[in-house]
């Protein structure tokens, strides 16, 4: 990298450190990829495609630890992304997601005693909104309504709400800042608390993409035409690092680490502002096969490890009805289509 080059990234990350210490970023859907996730605050307008995926994680079968009981976990998620207005000026979309894990276990909430849910749910209906304003300015809109609960919708308290507003000022080239203000009552931290955010995003070749913020950061790395390196964090567990081997157009391997959370209002809880964790790392590697212009089929392997729930209002609380998983293999199989 030539050092001007070095010093216009040096740059903005300086400033982002110093003025962004208290923001944090929003995106506008968790099911999206890092990919939609980025082409959403990105530059480019109208370019939005009709999307739907569904996949599924099916988990090896582990014990309870403390309670000698087995516990068995599928999760099935499925997204849908409907662009109804596509131009270079402005672009608005609606979109659906439903992630639900279908658990198998005799296991209870050992500070409670009552039994662990048998069904988790997290629905979301939602649209987006972007404009191009006559300056080059980008500004857009995020609304999302939904629930995570064991009983969804049961009762006033389990409804959510996500709430984003964004705008992209461009500086040089594709380079830009990003502003933000958040609200989500299913946030990991601060729940309920509207929070700004600003990141910068540069990008000076095809090769090399960074969004960067505190305290979040994307990066993309493409060092040969065949193999793309990315990594993704978010504030505060979450992260996301991939290789991927492209020896085919049609075929990609890959290898991937996770490091996750979930987070679901159970019906019956105590405590109106407790919510049921879930938090999980992954190691997998896997294959993912392009079948034609539209559809792709995922199918990964891997291994899951230091996986545990438990109920409170913030992270402080991890030993709170606190069910620990043994580590354990699972297969995950996705199936995708875009037109």
């Amino acid at each position: 990298m030539r050092n001007t080059e070095l010093r216009s990234l040096i740059s903005p990350f300086f400033y982002t450190l110093l003025f962004s210490l208290p923001f944090l970023l929003f995106l506008p859907s968790p099911t999206l990829a890092q990919d939609d996730l980025l082409r959403w605050v990105g530059g480019d307008l109208g370019k939005a495609r009709p999307t739907l995926s569904y996949q599924v994680h099916g988990y090896s079968a582990e014990e309870v630890a403390a309670q000698g009981k087995d516990f068995r976990m599928t999760e099935h998620r499925l997204f849908s992304l409907v662009p109804f207005l596509q131009s270079p000026q402005r672009d608005a979309s609606a979109y659906f997601s439903l992630r639900a894990q279908d658990v198998g276990t005799a296991a209870v909430l050992p500070d409670t005693r009552e039994s662990f849910p048998d069904n988790l749910w997290d629905i979301r209906l939602g649209g987006q909104y972007r404009q191009q304003f006559e300056n080059g300015w980008i500004g857009g809109v995020a609304v999302g309504l939904g629930s995570a609960s064991d009983k969804p919708f049961a009762s006033w308290a389990e409804p959510l709400l996500d709430a984003n507003l964004f705008a992209r000022v461009p500086t040089e080239g594709h380079n830009a800042w990003l502003f933000f203000l958040n609200y989500s009552k299913t946030r990991e931290f601060l729940p309920n608390v509207p929070l700004p955010g600003v990141g910068y995003w540069y990008e000076p070749s095809d090769q090399v993409r960074l969004v960067v913020g505190i305290p979040f950061a994307f990066l993309n790395l493409r060092p040969t035409k065949d193999i793309a390196l990315s990594f993704s964090y978010f504030f505060v567990r979450s992260v996301r690092a991939r290789v991927t081997y492209s020896p085919f157009r049609f075929l990609r391997l890959y290898g991937n680490f996770e490091w996750r959370n979930e987070s679901y209002y159970r019906a019956e809880r105590q405590d109106d502002k407790d919510r049921l964790f879930y938090y999980e790392k992954q190691l997998s590697a896997g294959i993912q096969a392009f079948l034609n212009r539209h559809v792709s089929l995922d199918l990964s392997a891997g291994y899951a490890f230091d996986r545990f729930y438990f109920e409170g209002r913030t992270y402080a609380d991890r030993d709170h009805n606190r069910v620990s998983i043994g580590n354990g293999p699972f297969v995950m199989l996705r199936l995708g289509a875009r037109l």
